[in-house]
Order: C-alpha cells, then structure tokens, then sequence
C-alpha cells in the first residue's frame, strides 16, 4: 500500500468515526429504547411497551375518560377514569383496586404523600379521598367556566394545572384561589414545574411544549406544525421530560386523524426528533403517557 492509499484510508476511517460519534450524541432513532405506559382514549385501553423486549408488552381495557397516569410504587400505577380512579399492576396490567368509581368528569388523580388520593373534575372540584376511598375533603377553584386537564402538587402544596378553557396553566391554592393564571397560545392539557422556578406546559393545536418563566413569558419550545411540517402533528396533549432533558410529546391523533403520524415523538431541546413511536394495530389516539425513564 503507499503512501496515498494510506492517506485516503486514514481520511476514511476518521469520517467514520465523526459520523458514528455525531449520530450518537445527538441520539440516533434507532438506538434509543424507551419502556412506557400509555392511555389511549379512543380504543378505552391501557398498555405498556418495552421497546427492549417487546414480549412483555401487554394491554388491557380501561373505562371511558382515561386521562392521568402516575407511578405510586415500583410495580404499580394509578390511573384516573371519568368516574374516580383505579390502581393497576405495572408488569402485567391487571387491575389491583378500585379506589372509587362514584364521581362525574373526572380529569386527574394524583396520590399525595399521606397516602390519600386527590381527584380533579372538568369543571375545578377537588376531591380529596382517604386510602379506603372514603370522601375526607372537596373544594371548588374560584373560576368560572373552567374545562381542566390534568393536575400536578407543587412543593408548597398548591396545585399547577393545564386548562382548556381558559387556555392557560393556573396555580391554585388549597383553598380553591387562582394565585396565578399563565396565558397559552392553545388548549393547554399539562404543566409541569421545574426545579428553576419555569414551568413546562403543552399547549393543543400549537402541538408544542412550552418553558415558560415565571410570568409567563415564553423561553423555548419543543414540536410546532410549522417547525416540522413533515411529522403529521395534530394535537400535543401528555408529555415527559426526561433525565437527558429532552421532551416527549404525545401526539394525539383524533380529529379524523387515527393512522396518519407518530403517537409519541421525542425532541432534543434545540428542537430536532430523535426518536418516535408510532403502531396504529396498538393505539388508535394516545392522549397520556408515563416514561418509565422519565423524571417524573
């Protein structure tokens, strides 16, 4: 081999080298693997993908107004219905307990610290149920007309929600006070505080996810139609945020929109795709979601 040769295969293999080394750190589609559970309201089911090992996924049917998804234990999940909540196995999906079925409207439900169970209802009531289910408080949020998605307890205890109507996020006091109303450019569906003071909020038929600073003013965004015309977006409702930053966002195909795009994308923070979910025999319109490498 001379010299040239040598040359020209060094040059080769150094280019190869960039191109894997560059492919990796901005996370390759096809090496990144996620495991996560999933509500799809159009088919009323609940169902887990293990994109490592797919013979553990499973599915199981869930009642209508399925919404809010939380990790309470390491194999066990709580899941909202439009009548209260229910507790079901994570490896397996069967279902554990009914924590209460007797409610109207029902959009979120969180476990709290005491081992009590909050629910929330389209229109702002808040319940509060004891671990037997049994009612032990309930309030109204002191705004008219409201139509709510879900709801996440802030450190300090109040409550940061994504509305519909007003297309907002609102921070609520136990009391049932608006202590703080952040203006959507859309439907809003879920916010999210984070460490920094800012809130992460989805924002509907801007299909985007926002960080917002603390009076609302707009720092970033991950999705848009406009930024990616080729993806099919629809309508951004759940999302995650996971340990590297990015975002996952649920892209929820209803509309007349089943089998047209992807149901989960993931977005680095200067708001490129490196990774997306897409199986129309397994959901029909994703509306929620849990990572189960998330951070929350």
């Amino acid at each position: 081999m001379n010299l040239k040769e040598i040359v020209n295969k060094k040059i080769v293999l150094i280019l190869t080298a960039a191109l894997f080394i560059s492919c990796n750190s901005n996370g390759n589609a096809e090496s990144i693997k996620h495991r996560f559970v999933a509500v799809d309201n159009g088919k009323n089911k609940l169902f887990f993908v293990d994109e490592s090992k797919p013979s553990g996924n499973w599915s199981v049917a869930v009642p209508s107004g399925t919404r809010d998804l939380q990790v309470i234990s390491k194999d066990r999940i709580l899941v909202s219905h439009g009548n209260g909540a229910a507790e079901f196995r994570l490896s397996d999906g069967q279902k554990i307990k009914t924590i209460t079925d007797k409610y109207r409207g029902i959009q979120s439900a969180r476990r709290l610290a005491d081992g009590s169970t909050l629910l929330a209802s389209i229109s702002g009531e808040i319940y509060k149920l004891d671990q037997a289910g049994k009612e032990t408080s309930r309030f109204k949020i002191k705004l008219k007309h409201l139509d709510i998605r879900l709801v996440r307890v802030t450190p300090t205890g109040n409550f940061l929600i994504g509305c519909k109507n007003p297309r907002a996020v609102i921070e609520v006091n136990q009391k049932g006070d608006v202590i703080r109303k952040l203006a959507l450019p859309g439907k809003g569906y879920k916010a999210l505080l984070l460490k920094t003071g800012h809130i992460l909020a989805s924002t509907g038929d801007e299909v985007k996810v926002l960080e917002l600073d603390k009076k609302g003013a707009t720092i970033s965004f991950v999705g848009g139609k406009k930024e990616h015309p080729t993806l099919g977006l629809d309508f951004a409702s759940g999302f995650a945020r996971l340990a590297n930053g990015n975002i996952v966002v649920s892209n929820w195909l209803g509309h007349g929109k089943h089998g047209t795009a992807a149901h989960l994308i993931e977005y680095s923070r200067d708001n490129k795709v490196v990774w997306k979910w897409e199986n129309h025999k397994i959901a029909r319109q994703v509306t929620n979601f849990l990572v189960l490498d998330s951070t929350e």
